[in-house]
């Protein structure tokens, strides 16, 4: 999967069309199977990533951290959609 690179400035921004962090999102709930599998595969993945906030944080407090780890995952995603191998990159790449 290829996606855009996500920067800092998307988290404090509008736009029409989607920024690449919410086609992420979106895509790593495909992944996983949707509903609360889907729901729980992105964190698992954001926190493999580097996201070490709570869900209740939103991405604009640390825009920057945000957008470190949303890369880290974009990158893996061009190599691998299946979920154990995501989540097994993202941890070697720490």
């Amino acid at each position: 999967m290829q996606f855009d690179e996500v920067k800092a400035q998307h988290f404090s921004s509008l736009s029409r069309d989607p920024f690449p962090h919410v086609l992420i999102e979106r895509a790593l709930q495909q992944i996983a199977g949707g509903d609360a599998d889907g729901a729980q595969f992105r964190k698992d993945v954001l926190a493999a990533a580097g996201w070490t906030h709570s869900a209740l944080i939103t991405f604009g407090k640390y825009p920057d951290q945000a957008a470190a780890a949303l890369n880290r995952i974009r990158l893996v995603l061009q190599e691998s959609e299946d979920p154990a191998t995501i989540l097994a990159k993202l941890k070697q790449s720490k």
